[in-house]
């Protein structure tokens, strides 16, 4: 809120005087030096005050004129008491700016004022006076870093440390915020009696100057000052029950972590409002150093859960903490948590597949002690929560997460709606699916239609031209090898297009059951997949083609250094357009085949069948043989075609010119 303004008043050569340190025109204007008082050459005209209601002493202390402010006070002590538009007194004005010698000078001045005179000053004793912003000296001189002007406050009276602020900021709070590393040590320093420092911790919504130490540049050094000091900061809480390891926890210092821990492990078993303990904290955090210091000082608390009873696993499935679930599984005392259930009833496999987290996903499958079946308070198995959940349409992580369950065989729910579902209610959810799948079909299709028709019509613009140079010269550009491979990939794209638009077709229908709608949805996506990759690979075919003709080449690095700068940057982009597509969509695939794979080999390796045993043994052994088998034959048969005296033609880098021969480099 703006400050209120008052009517200026002040005379102009005492505010002359006063701005630019004018010693013998302010006695001029207070009369001193004269034994009859001039018109308005007394004192009286020291209560007059600026628009912003700043008197004569303000000014002066604010700008650190110490001959002017005794001048000043000589005349009008009660000036030392008043106050401006923003409630700050000329101390206040003196420790903001840092004028050290002002503030000394008020300090003393303070100490023998009479006592009848500070019991009119509205605000208690003027040192611990607030300004409209809960500000006292001492807050401003730690705000604008003022050492000196804060130790001379701090020497006049120690009972200033315990003033806290209109926000409940004491001076500590305010000197660790600032990484005041020096005022942090005035303030909590003993007396030279040997004192302890009265100084308040406190800080805004219930926080420490502990908490707030946390986030300094040399966070472990002030920490081990305070718990020095008051070795029970450890254990306060802020206004959400969260304690100083909370907050280290989360932010991930790991050394002040320990220097907690050692000071009181105590601290660990603290948990908050939400019942979370400082291991929920650091998991949700992803901060995996701490977890494991947590649990190793601190074993108990593995076990502990928040009130929405989660373990550390469901935190860091919840939030998508890779790292720490991966540790989670690599440590045999977790083994409860894999299938340990929430307030809901859900596993980390459920959570994992309702918020879509694949590579965790893809971790928890890959350990055989995830159980795929189980079944939480609303009778869904992961299987159902993968094919129930809309983490979006169509997207990638719902097919891969709902193919890898099918092909692990994961048990589906004995229960197509949630038991917590009235018919109703299973009604007007497929309603409203029915809706969403039209709208998508409708999308689909219309990429689909478009797809078929550029394919359809790539197939009959064939490349024109002929071969010019070497073996193949008069042949056609239409026979070249990668005009087979643009054709191969045409077609494939007007297949799968096609296919796709019959699939959409009968999944836009109203009348076709939610289920069949649904796989025909999900199979026609890929099959639109698969078409704009199969014509983004025809149409880098054409390229290869038109450059080909343009440079006849035997081999990819002669072709390569033959091309201009501004042709090696299409052949690169056509590159990417290849590669990229190819890549999103192996990769996925690939990740499904290994993760499928090594389930089923684990889960036969544990089997207690012999043959299964048998089998395990004898494939590994079986494939090695074929190999080898393979190798010498191969060798056996190069053997034999080159003829003793015939020598291979061979051109391209690999070669060496010995007289009229070429010979393949022996390397």
């Amino acid at each position: 809120m703006a400050a209120k303004r008052s009517p200026h008043t002040m005379n102009h050569e005492l505010l002359k005087a006063v701005s630019t340190d004018d010693a013998d025109l302010l006695a001029q204007v207070l009369g001193v030096w004269s034994s009859a008082t001039a018109e308005g050459g007394d004192e009286s005209c020291l209560r007059g005050v600026t628009a912003e209601g700043s008197s004569a002493l303000h000014i002066a202390a604010s700008r650190g004129y110490l001959t002017l402010v005794v001048l000043i006070c000589t005349q009008d002590t009660s000036l030392i008491m008043a106050r401006n538009n923003l409630l700050d007194t000329p101390l206040i004005c003196a420790a903001r700016a840092g004028h050290v010698d002002v503030v000394n000078y008020f300090v003393k001045h303070v100490a023998r004022y009479p006592h009848h005179v500070l019991e009119e000053v509205p605000v208690s004793p003027i040192l611990k006076a607030w300004n409209s912003g809960g500000a006292t000296a001492m807050h401003e001189a730690i705000r604008n870093g003022h050492v000196s002007v804060l130790q001379k406050l701090v020497s006049r009276d120690s009972r200033l440390l315990a003033v806290v602020d209109g926000q409940g900021v004491s001076p500590l709070y305010l000197a660790v915020v600032s990484n005041q590393d020096d005022m942090v040590g005035i303030l909590i320093r003993e007396s030279s009696d040997g004192v302890k420092s009265p100084a308040s911790y406190a800080g805004p919504d219930g926080q420490t100057a502990l908490h707030a130490a946390l986030y300094a540049n040399n966070a472990q050094e002030m920490c081990e000052s305070l718990l020095l000091w008051e070795p029970t900061l450890a254990e306060k809480a802020d206004g959400s029950g969260r304690t100083a390891l909370h907050y280290a926890a989360s932010a991930g210092k790991t050394k002040v972590v320990k220097l907690l821990l050692a000071n009181d492990s105590s601290s660990a078993y603290i948990s908050d409002d939400n019942g979370l303990f400082p291991v929920h904290v650091a998991a949700i955090a992803g901060n995996i150093k701490v977890v494991c210091e947590l649990m190793k000082i601190c074993p108990g608390c593995v076990e502990f859960v928040d009130n929405k009873h989660r373990n550390i696993l469901h935190c860091a499935v919840e939030h998508g903490r890779v790292s720490v679930v991966w540790r989670i599984q690599r440590n045999p005392k977790f083994v409860s948590m894999m299938n340990a259930g929430n307030s809901e009833g859900d596993t980390p496999l459920h959570l994992a597949v309702k918020h879509g987290h694949v590579i965790i996903f893809t971790l928890l499958m890959m350990d055989l002690r995830v159980n795929l079946s189980n079944i939480n308070h609303e009778g869904l198995t992961p299987r159902h929560v993968a094919f129930a959940e809309s983490y979006s349409f169509l997207s990638v992580k719902k097919i891969f997460i709902s193919a890898c369950l099918l092909c692990c065989d994961a048990y589906p729910s004995p229960f197509y709606q949630p038991r917590n579902m009235t018919d109703e209610q299973c009604l007007e959810d497929e309603k409203e699916a029915s809706v969403q799948y039209t709208n998508v079909s409708q999308s689909i299709l219309s990429i689909a239609a478009f797809v078929a028709a550029g394919s359809f019509a790539a197939d009959f613009a064939p490349p024109r031209g002929y071969d010019t140079e070497g073996d193949k010269a008069g042949m056609s550009m239409a026979m070249l090898n990668a005009h087979f491979g643009k054709v191969a990939a045409n077609s494939m794209s007007f297949y799968c297009s096609i296919f796709a638009t019959c699939l959409l077709v009968v999944a836009s229908q109203t009348t076709t059951p939610i289920r069949v709608r649904r796989f025909f949805l999900c199979l026609s996506a890929v099959l639109v997949c698969l078409a704009v990759t199969n014509m983004i690979i025809a149409f880098a075919s054409i390229v290869f083609v038109a450059m080909a003709s343009k440079y006849p080449w035997n081999s990819w690095d002669e072709y390569v250094l033959e091309l201009d700068g501004d042709e090696l940057f299409v052949l690169f982009v056509n590159w990417v357009a290849v590669v990229v597509p190819m890549y999103l969509l192996l990769f996925p695939v690939s990740v499904l085949a290994v993760v499928v794979c090594f389930r089923v080999v684990m889960r036969l390796r544990k089997s207690k069948h012999p043959c299964m045993d048998i089998l395990l043994r004898v494939l590994p052994a079986g494939c090695f043989l074929i190999l080898v088998v393979h190798d010498v034959f191969q060798q056996f048969v190069d053997d034999e075609t080159d003829q003793p005296g015939q020598q291979k033609p061979c051109s391209g880098p690999g070669c060496v010119v010995l007289g009229d021969a070429k010979f393949l480099h022996p390397t």
